[in-house]
């Protein structure tokens, strides 16, 4: 949300009528994750001067969708290229090229495999005369990835095996999906039956778009679709209201719309 999220004050309300070009998967899901966050902050914040439903449908008219590696001619001068950026589903690095010179433009990438989404990757030999990148966690020095899947894992299984409730706050789009797959498996190879939830409504469509466009993710994913498509879940499903006072252990994927119920 935080790459789109003024997109419709951008073109309804300060008038922007330039080209706007979103990747197939990123056009199909913007439109749901700005309603989301067009009733949140109107409905439950009480925003009065925000834009309306009818400007998201508006604005979501004037995308043009595009494919990884596909050149684009803006104009007579000016080209564009999106790569695949391995952040979430649609994320894509956009080389703009005038002339000879190119500049490569990224928000978020992810460099290393996870368990849904492959590397970002470009075209080998590609040498921008500038990169822009985003680099919130450049210097942050973490613990190995198994290291801390293993310590939350654990902490999640004491938690239930102790009758606890587990809630993990997630975004519905990526990282909601990277650790559904996680405990998914963990459930299955411990053979666990205590119940997981995703929070209705924002993550239930974004698994959705995921079983949409499998195209897009890693290549174990991909070849195993024809037997299992991963987001069809075994041991996860939707949270409904009746279930916030039900006792024993369960464990709850909540997006932060939820915590305004």
């Amino acid at each position: 949300l935080d790459h789109c999220g003024s997109l419709p004050h951008m073109s309804e309300v300060v008038g922007y009528d330039g080209p706007i070009y979103m990747t197939y998967p990123t056009k199909a899901i913007a439109p749901v994750l700005l309603e989301d966050y067009r009733k949140v902050q109107t409905e439950f914040k009480g925003d009065k001067n925000f834009f309306t439903s009818q400007m998201i449908k508006n604005c979501m008219k004037k995308v043009i969708a595009i494919n990884i590696h596909e050149k684009i001619d803006v104009d007579n001068e000016l080209s564009i290229r999106a790569f695949y950026a391995g952040h979430v589903l649609g994320a894509a690095m956009f080389q703009i090229m005038v002339g000879s010179e190119s500049v490569l433009y990224t928000g978020d990438f992810n460099t290393t495999p996870d368990r849904h989404l492959g590397a970002a990757r470009v075209e080998p030999g590609l040498k921008p005369d500038l990169l822009i990148s985003e680099s919130t966690y450049a210097t942050t020095i973490r613990d190995s990835k198994r290291a801390r899947e293993r310590d939350f894992l654990k902490k999640v299984h004491d938690t239930v095996s102790n009758g606890g409730k587990v809630l993990i706050p997630v975004f519905a789009l990526g990282r909601a999906q990277e650790l559904c797959i996680l405990l998914e498996s963990y459930w299955e190879r411990m053979n666990l039956k205590y119940p997981i939830f995703f929070s209705q409504g924002l993550a239930e469509k974004a698994n959705q778009y995921y079983r949409l466009f499998i195209s897009w993710t890693n290549e174990k994913i991909k070849r195993t679709f024809v037997e299992r498509n991963m987001f069809d879940f075994k041991h996860i499903r939707p949270f409904e209201q009746s279930y916030i006072e039900s006792p024993g252990p369960m464990v709850l994927f909540s997006t932060p719309g939820i915590y305004l119920y």
